[in-house]
């Protein structure tokens, strides 16, 4: 059953990374440089359509993510993102979300949050696009989730700021953004993903993990 869901309509397996990515994203034109860190990141709703064992690397797992973007000849595209959570959770896990829709429980392709301006790096040969945000504590990780309804490529927001401002078009490294913020992102009481306390949301409610109260979010 599961194996309609590896099927997506996208270029071939071992997308070159070189080729430009086009979002339909649109960016407020604040400054990012003279708000929180947190604006800096391009943090997106994602949709992973298929997900394979890394073939140099039994604990990396190697997903097709799509986030809405299409490539400089208008034709659909999905980033490769290389994740390190084999031990944590398996391939059905990583590609179905169960949902309650019209009197039944329906299985769809997974949405996700992506953090879509990291720098490229390999993985054991593979190079990744972008990173998977997850919920963690202890010994159990867990996936975050956007609210149903949720847009495949929308930017996640803060709820309790303004709109956030123009990202970086690639972090770096050696500036550590990323690794400030998520000194900052937790979860609450009731598993919804925070920055500072404040909710993380899209246009369709707050994101949020399974069960993973107070953990860590990277």
């Amino acid at each position: 059953m599961l194996t309609t869901y590896r099927v997506s309509r996208t270029l071939p397996q071992r997308l070159n990374w070189k080729i430009a990515f086009v979002s339909k994203v649109k960016y407020t034109t604040q400054d990012a440089s003279e708000q929180p860190l947190i604006h800096r990141l391009n943090v997106q709703i994602g949709k992973i359509v298929q997900v394979e064992r890394h073939p140099e690397a039994e604990h990396l797992y190697v997903e097709k993510v799509d986030l809405g973007e299409v490539t400089e000849e208008n034709t659909p595209a999905t980033r490769t993102i290389v994740s390190g959570i084999v031990k944590y959770m398996g391939i059905d896990d990583m590609l179905v979300s169960v949902q309650w829709l019209c009197s039944r429980w329906i299985y769809i392709n997974k949405q996700v949050l992506v953090v879509g301006n990291m720098k490229p790096s390999k993985f054991r040969g593979i190079l990744s696009q972008g990173m998977l945000l997850a919920a963690s504590k202890g010994d159990q990780v867990e996936l975050l989730e956007p609210a149903s309804g949720s847009v495949v490529g929308e930017r996640v927001q803060v709820d309790g700021l303004d709109e956030l401002a123009t990202p970086d078009t690639v972090l770096k490294p050696k500036q550590k953004v990323m690794e400030q913020v998520a000194e900052d992102l937790l979860t609450s009481d009731q598993c919804v993903a925070t920055w500072k306390d404040m909710p993380l949301k899209t246009s369709a409610g707050w994101v949020r993990c399974k069960s993973i109260q107070n953990g860590n979010i990277s």
